[in-house]
């Protein structure tokens, strides 16, 4: 066993981190929190004391212009500019984060296995940053930022220790993965190490200064000021989101307990959540952690199980249901939301609305070989993205034909003449002998996916109101995203 087997005890494994696994990070939070308490210290020394980090830099202006935190029509192309427009506490906190995801992820000797935990811990991490920000709406955009920072941080000691790798993190994450129950995590974490991830994460924070908001939240959650209940209750949602062992059940009553925090609708909150995945699918892209996407893109999936709908569909008709993901496809047009949001809240309306037990949206590849599944709404997720994962390089099949002319299909049997041809034993094997429904996503007159819609677990009879409603949705879509692309086109050229 390595040296780190030697290493025992909160203080150990927090010199440790600081100086051997994660100097760049601890000294980053350092020199920023020296300068958050040094009245003499401007915006602009702190855009000057990032500058000799070239890749830290444009990470920086690459996250300052993302939606989450641009606040004009202006480019930011400068860090002196960066830290007139975000102020100090933004782009302190965006100078950390960066430091993070660089450090974390810096490792590329780690197994296989530690490093799925690494991501999802990160990606977990970044989702309930969101969420806290969701459920502090009504407060200032300080405090939601203070709070997004302390929620992203709150597994910092866990999240260093598996990017150290080695055999110890190897030997103990396979320990973890034969737990039956949680509950035991912490006590098999402290015989390894000497200490527990949240005593480590306690001992990093007040080592590094990184700020009472943090620590409070570790060492006294229990306290009910909103800020603290809000990072509690983030951080649980998004692991439970997040965690593969999660029931619909589970994940509905984790909703519904936001709902009653909230004051809200549980369908609002669930569309609020599903902004928040989003917002944290643009955040991570724009730190650099693309690898991260998978992650909350099966997090987003999980809203979209028939189980979890179950009181909504109770009492909202198919048709009501339908207008008002329609209405609502339209209300992100006119805000600009993200394209990617803009399809899922199309697939959902598939899904629940037009009463589908199969809905998936297929990307094309940069080559136009290949579709593979982005968003999928139904049962056995994986085993559906490996068989709907299709070579479309051939034109003499029917996917690549839908793509050539754009217009959508209803096939209800694969034994008719017009479509046996053109469907390939790969295809046989994915899509429902019973019948289905294909639909383009098109921007531009450009074909870039495909809309796949089926009734294979439920046996019932696909009809032409189904194929209507089904098609209407996707053309919908495909006017709302050409909009959105044509606006920021038209956006761009005017900078």
């Amino acid at each position: 066993m390595s040296s780190k087997s030697t290493t025992r005890g909160t203080d150990a494994w927090v010199e440790r981190i600081s100086v051997r696994e994660m100097p760049a990070l601890c000294s980053t939070v350092r020199m920023l929190e020296q300068m958050a308490n040094d009245d003499t210290a401007s915006l602009a020394n702190l855009g000057q004391s990032v500058l000799h980090d070239h890749g830290l830099t444009t990470r920086i202006l690459r996250v300052a212009n993302s939606v989450t935190y641009r606040r004009s029509g202006t480019q930011i192309t400068t860090m002196s500019r960066a830290a007139v427009l975000l102020g100090f506490n933004a782009l302190k906190h965006i100078c950390i984060t960066a430091t993070l995801v660089d450090s974390l992820l810096r490792n590329r000797e780690i197994s296989s296995g530690v490093y799925e935990r690494l991501l999802r811990l990160m990606a977990q991490s970044f989702h309930a940053g969101m969420v806290s920000r969701m459920l502090l709406d009504a407060y200032s955009e300080e405090t939601q930022e203070e709070a997004f920072i302390a929620t992203l941080l709150r597994h910092l000691g866990e999240s260093a220790f598996w990017s150290s790798g080695g055999p110890m993190a190897e030997e103990l994450d396979e320990r973890l993965r034969q737990l039956d129950s949680p509950q035991q995590e912490d006590e098999i974490v402290r015989e390894a190490l000497g200490t527990t991830f949240s005593k480590l994460t306690i001992g990093l924070a007040q080592s590094w200064n990184m700020g009472k908001l943090l620590i409070s939240s570790l060492q006294d959650p229990q306290r009910r000021t909103p800020e603290l209940q809000a990072i509690g209750q983030a951080d649980n949602f998004s692991a439970l989101m997040l965690d593969p062992r999660t029931t619909p059940a589970q994940l509905q009553q984790g909703i519904a307990t936001l709902a009653k925090t909230m004051e809200l609708d549980v369908a609002e909150v669930r569309q609020r959540l599903k902004r928040c995945n989003y917002e944290a699918v643009r955040m991570v892209s724009s730190y650099g952690a693309k690898m991260l996407t998978p992650f909350l893109d099966k997090g987003a999936n999980a809203l979209l199980q028939p189980e979890a709908e179950i009181p909504v569909e109770a009492v909202e008709s198919n048709e009501a249901l339908q207008l008002r993901m329609l209405r609502e496809l339209t209300f992100m047009t006119m805000e600009k939301a993200d394209i990617n949001l803009m399809i899922h809240t199309a697939l959902e309306g598939i899904s629940r609305g037009v009463g589908m037990d199969r809905v998936l949206v297929l990307m094309l590849s940069r080559d136009k070989k290949k579709l593979t599944p982005r968003f999928i709404a139904g049962r056995d997720g994986e085993l559906l993205r490996q068989r709907f994962t299709l070579d479309v390089s051939e034109r003499n099949n029917l996917f690549s034909q839908l793509l050539l002319n754009q217009e959508p299909v209803w096939v209800t049997s694969l034994n008719e003449p017009r479509w046996s041809p053109l469907v390939s034993p790969e295809m046989r094997a994915a899509v429902s002998h019973k019948g289905f429904l294909l639909a383009p996503i098109v921007i531009d007159q450009q074909a870039i996916g495909v809309f796949y819609a089926d009734r294979a677990d439920s046996g019932k009879v696909l009809s032409r109101d189904d194929f209507f409603s089904f098609t209407h949705f996707v053309q919908q879509t495909n006017l709302c995203l050409s909009a959105v692309v044509k606006n920021k086109e038209g956006s761009a050229a005017s900078n």
